[in-house]
């Protein structure tokens, strides 16, 4: 079957989902085959591109029609990110949703009809439905599984979006500066389920990133390196107040006065 040749601005995506799996891998957040994403990159392909019996179909019932002729970078399902990163045209694939919404064409990577999406496909589809739905300036819905963030998703206490917030925000400037919506948390659901991304996309309405309690973080953004930053600074400021829990001191915490400040300077509602 036929494939595309990666034009520059695809390959330069391609580049920074490897760089991005790699750091993921470093830092424990994906052991074994965790983790996933999902990067829209209709606009990098020319318009009036045919689709047909030259590239690779693989049929499967489509309900977003958002989503017809649109395109997509996906990790190919079972792949481990530390692979992802070193062999990314094996471990991903360009994809366009059918017009008629039967199922896919794949245009570029993998290894022929053993190499399928992500198993959560499906779940990102509803997601990116949503962004579309609201034309929002998104391309990328990413998942992942960093320990700390995990363990506070562990202690009932912190399942609640409001004493959460206070604690990430308090612990680094950081997290109100760059993340002002803060972190939602979406209740318990099966992994790969429906019902997951059905509460994803319920707390995308007021959040970029999703603590998904007892399993991992989830978060959407411009590009991939945006939301692996956002996750980032999440997991810096849960893995602060543990270091300092663990030490046998209860952490100080940034002051209300000392937040007003930051509100005042950046600028933050």
């Amino acid at each position: 079957m036929l494939e595309i040749s990666l034009n520059s601005k695809l390959q330069d995506v391609v580049n920074e989902i490897a760089d991005v799996s790699g750091y993921m891998w470093e830092r424990g957040w994906a052991e074994r085959n965790a983790g996933n994403f999902t990067v829209d990159v209709t606009t990098l392909l020319p318009a009036d591109m045919k689709l047909g019996n030259q590239f690779l179909s693989v049929a499967m019932p489509i309900s977003q029609p958002e989503l017809a002729g649109r395109s997509f970078i996906v990790k190919v399902t079972g792949a481990a990110m530390r692979n992802v990163a070193k062999q990314p045209k094996k471990h991903l694939l360009l994809i366009t949703i059918a017009h008629d919404l039967k199922g896919y064409h794949v245009l570029w990577g993998g290894e022929g009809t053993a190499s399928k999406p992500t198993s959560e496909f499906i779940s990102h589809l509803k997601i990116h439905q949503y962004i579309r739905q609201n034309d929002m300036p998104l391309t990328t819905f990413l998942h992942t599984h960093p320990p700390y963030l995990i363990a506070l998703s562990q202690i009932e206490k912190y399942l609640h979006e409001n004493i959460i917030n206070h604690l990430l925000i308090t612990m680094h400037p950081e997290v109100k500066i760059v993340i002002p919506d803060g972190v939602g948390v979406a209740p318990y659901r099966c992994p790969g389920s429906e019902e997951l991304a059905d509460v994803t996309v319920a707390t995308l309405k007021k959040h970029h990133v999703i603590l998904w309690e007892k399993h991992g973080c989830a978060a959407v953004a411009a590009d991939i390196a945006e939301a692996f930053d956002y996750i980032d600074i999440m997991e810096k400021s849960a893995k602060l107040f543990f270091i300092c829990k663990s030490s046998g001191y209860l952490p100080q915490g940034i002051s209300d006065e000392q937040l007003d400040e930051i509100r005042g300077k950046f600028q933050i509602k």
